[in-house]
């Protein structure tokens, strides 16, 4: 069963000393390192795009960016590195690389599908992803998600991403749902601190790209997306 690290997750404290605990009605679920295994990935070709400008970036570096949109990412770097180069060119360049990874690289997560069908009808879903809208519908087209979620949210369609809890309060909004009725499913630090700044309830996915991520904050961590559903089963 999925480690547990807020109480008040499963029994909150009110004025009467009663356990109260919204119900949860929606699922927000990230896309890279959630719903399509890609983030080992992500990283081999981050290496080889910003190794092509004298970068010589770290997988422990490039793990710091998990989860945060390319343009504040490769922004970032070119700052951190102190290199001349516009980030723009950069992502240029990058960006071609990626589309054939979406289209023919990243495999889905272990279960996924198998999870999204038990799971839909019985809530809400949405996805908040700080891909591009051109490079994430190649794999949720490719994989045919769509159709298990009712809005997706993607990096161009907010001003500022994750971890602004922005993604996350437009896709409850979209799905009209009180942001503390809502769950999210993310992989990365910065996904979850958006999630817990939103007022949702957040569940981490451990897998071998963030192992040594720190996710105590976390209300719930799984190494297997098939312990979502009896998680939440258990805590309604």
């Amino acid at each position: 069963f999925a480690r547990k690290y807020l109480y008040n997750l499963e029994c909150g404290l009110s004025t009467s000393g009663l356990c109260y605990f919204m119900k949860i009605s929606a699922i927000i679920w990230d896309l890279d390192g959630v719903l399509i295994d890609s983030e080992p990935y992500h990283i081999e070709a981050e290496i080889e795009t910003m190794g092509q400008y004298g970068i010589r970036l770290t997988h422990s570096i490039a793990k710091e960016y998990l989860g945060v949109k390319l343009e504040d990412y490769f922004t970032d770097i070119v700052s951190r590195f102190g290199v001349n180069i516009p980030a723009g060119e950069m992502i240029r360049k990058h960006y071609n690389t990626l589309i054939r990874y979406y289209k023919a690289v990243f495999p889905l997560t272990p279960h996924a599908v198998e999870v999204l069908k038990q799971l839909k009808g019985q809530y809400l879903m949405g996805i908040a992803t700080s891909r591009e809208k051109n490079l994430a519908r190649l794999a949720l087209e490719r994989y045919s998600l769509l159709p298990y979620f009712k809005t997706v949210i993607y990096g161009e369609d907010v001003k500022f991403g994750k971890p602004n809890p922005e993604p996350f309060l437009t896709v409850s909004s979209r799905l009209k749902v009180d942001p503390g009725s809502a769950i999210v499913v993310e992989d990365s630090i910065s996904g979850l601190r958006a999630g817990k700044k939103a007022g949702m309830y957040v569940i981490a996915r451990k897998a071998l790209h963030n192992n040594d991520l720190d996710f105590s904050s976390a209300d719930f961590v799984v190494d297997d997306l098939r312990e979502i559903p009896t998680l939440l089963k258990k805590i309604e």
